[in-house]
């Protein structure tokens, strides 16, 4: 029977115009890491969240895994399975289609889901 753990992470609220990082999460001993993102709230003009997974050795410097979120731009969830990444993880990106002034935000839950 394979062993899984889920790891609540944040509630995030990613605002306009501006890079966001998860903070990271060390999971080496897992096979499997599913990144479920829930989206309670868009406010502003025309918000869309993009969202990539990373990877680290260290849990310092990063690099992007070559795997994307769709994008959110409304309530609903998401998910990003992922095999093969090593030590740490964490998710990285932006919110765009706002004013500069930061006002148009997504408000999300984050959770991973990691498998033996």
């Amino acid at each position: 029977m394979r062993k899984s753990h889920t790891a609540a992470m944040e509630i995030f609220a990613a605002k306009a115009n501006g890079p966001m990082a998860t903070e990271p999460y060390e999971a080496g001993w897992a096979r499997e890491a599913l990144a479920v993102i829930y989206c309670h709230e868009v406010h502003g003009p025309a918000p869309r969240l993009e969202l990539r997974a990373q990877i680290s050795a260290d849990g310092v410097r990063w690099i992007d895994f070559g795997r994307t979120l769709p994008a959110i731009s409304k309530p609903g969830g998401c998910f990003l399975n992922l095999t093969g990444f090593g030590n740490w993880l964490r998710l990285a990106g932006t919110v765009t289609g706002g004013p500069d002034d930061g006002s148009a935000t997504v408000l999300i839950d984050i959770y991973w889901v990691l498998k033996e």
